[in-house]
């Protein structure tokens, strides 16, 4: 009898052929991320060149040739981590900058939604910033790109100074500072309760904006305002 052809979709012919991960992560059913976060862990664990794709694949618990047609590389699963948290990010400065809305709201937002968007990821992206370099033209540009969420959040310091809303401040290092503690929430959030992570979005968010409101600019007011814009 002649065999049958396999008619399931490359995900499930992936999923099928793997074997049960080697930590306490479950399957999502999305095998790139599961491939991402697998990585991710190595990665941390073992450095960039100590973590081989044959690693990666079983922690994910896919067969090499299965990962392989997800991602043709390591450094291609590294841009991917890279992108999957740099692009949403970038599209909501965007989408804030269009929007009608007082400094203070429009930072408290965004504030809000890197710590958010960054727990839910599939990945600690702590590693990316301190390891994840691979120092080539790709991640040089993914630099360039990532000092764009700077330079939105400078704009947004010395914007609101001007307008009254803020505190004199040296809008350089505070945006540095504002960045640092959003990227660096996911060592410590609750990231597998989303209610919590929700939670611990408005409250980082809350401090920080706290300690840059002018005299007169209530917290308060400022997410009355954040909630009847979102």
């Amino acid at each position: 009898m002649a065999e049958r052809p396999d008619k399931r979709t490359p995900e499930k012919q992936a999923r099928a052929v793997g074997r049960p991960r080697s930590g306490d992560a479950a399957a999502s059913g999305d095998p790139r991320a599961d491939i991402i976060a697998a990585a991710a862990r190595l990665f941390r664990a073992k450095g960039f060149a100590g973590a081989s794709v044959r690693e990666i694949a079983a922690e994910a618990g896919l067969r090499k040739a299965s990962l392989y047609y997800y991602f043709p590389s390591k450094e291609e699963i590294v841009y991917a981590m890279v992108e999957d948290v740099l692009a949403p990010a970038l599209d909501m400065q965007k989408k804030l900058g269009r929007a009608p809305l007082t400094e203070a709201a429009r930072l408290f937002l965004y504030l809000r939604f890197d710590v958010e968007m960054l727990c839910a990821a599939p990945y600690d992206c702590t590693w990316l910033l301190s390891q994840g370099n691979l120092n080539d033209a790709r991640m040089a540009a993914y630099g360039k790109e990532r000092q764009k969420l700077l330079a939105w959040l400078r704009a947004r310091l010395r914007e609101g100074h001007a307008k009254g809303e803020f505190v004199a401040c040296d809008a350089a290092t505070v945006a540095k500072t504002l960045l640092a503690a959003t990227e660096y929430s996911v060592t410590w959030a609750e990231r597998e309760d989303r209610a919590r992570m929700r939670s611990t979005a408005e409250e980082v968010a809350s401090l920080l904006l706290r300690g840059l409101l002018a005299g007169g600019r209530g917290l308060d007011e400022v997410k009355a305002e954040a909630a009847a814009n979102t």
